[in-house]
């Protein structure tokens, strides 16, 4: 049986204590009903705590939400609650009727008896590689998802994109849908995005660009770049000429405060664009 311990620090109400510890009160709801122990004692009430008071949430165990397939992935980070592993490009990570990043992170938890469903904590695009996150209970997917909503979920990419662009500043759009060319597109009308941009390295005709991003919206780096007229390489829904199998976009660092314990956590993943420098292997259409 899984489950989820904390020891009480002080003397406070149960509900408290939990909401504290990154637990929804959806979440509370849920598990007051039947899966929380206080000292080993099933509770039921919003009980007052006192000081080393064990709680312990159970997890109940789960079926797989989809189809395992035997390939290998790239594991980065794991422990009791989520599994990070780095993204290769050309993969969704759960469109149906194709073959995903979820069908090998399922086909990983059926070998490591991880009695779980997937749950995603970000996303990435098809052609971007980099740090996956992977929740292995829906506590600690609420947790993680309350964290990139709060803006406390550190994500830091790395881009290569055409031309000589010189940049250390916060760039701010609004963007929304254009239906007609299915990509986001530059509108006033649109949400409000703010994404850092500072130039890592010049080449002759490519600069390496970091990237953070505060808002998270769908597209925001890509759109943002081919705003500055300096799409990503390869990334021809946003503007660039050049025939890869992939655009150069790459998430190469997450940070954050980890659930259970809050302890700060860094997760690296580096980039595989050195083969892409060497010019024979770049065509323009």
């Amino acid at each position: 049986m899984r489950s989820i311990e904390f020891k009480a620090d002080r003397k406070v109400k149960l509900k408290n204590f939990l909401l504290s510890k990154g637990i929804s009160n959806r979440a509370y709801r849920k598990i007051i009903k039947d899966y929380i122990l206080v000292n080993e004692k099933k509770v039921r009430n919003n009980i007052d705590l006192n000081f080393d008071d064990i709680i312990e949430i159970i997890i109940e165990d789960e079926n797989l939400n989809y189809e395992p397939i035997d390939k290998n992935i790239k594991i980065l980070y794991e422990d009791e609650d989520i599994l990070a592993v780095e993204k290769p490009p050309n993969l969704t990570v759960n469109s149906k009727g194709q073959e995903n990043l979820s069908n090998y992170i399922a086909n990983y938890f059926k070998i490591n008896n991880i009695k779980s469903q997937i749950r995603l904590i970000n996303r990435l695009d098809m052609n971007t590689s980099g740090i996956m996150l992977i929740a292995k209970n829906p506590y600690a997917q609420a947790y993680y998802q309350k964290l990139i909503e709060n803006n406390d979920f550190n994500k830091e990419y790395l881009a290569l994109v055409h031309g000589s662009l010189k940049i250390n500043e916060y760039i701010y759009l609004k963007i929304k849908y254009d239906e007609n060319n299915k990509r986001m597109k530059v509108s006033h009308e649109g949400e409000n995005i703010k994404t850092y941009f500072k130039t890592l390295k010049s080449y002759n005709d490519f600069s390496l660009i970091y990237c953070k991003i505060f808002t998270g919206k769908t597209h925001q780096i890509r759109v943002s770049l081919a705003n500055l007229n300096h799409p990503i390489l390869g990334d021809k829904l946003y503007g660039s000429n050049y025939d890869m199998d992939r655009f150069l976009l790459h998430a190469f660092k997450v940070k954050f405060k980890r659930f259970r314990d809050g302890e700060k956590i860094t997760i690296l993943s580096r980039p595989n664009f050195d083969k892409y420098l060497n010019f024979h292997n770049l065509r323009h259409d």
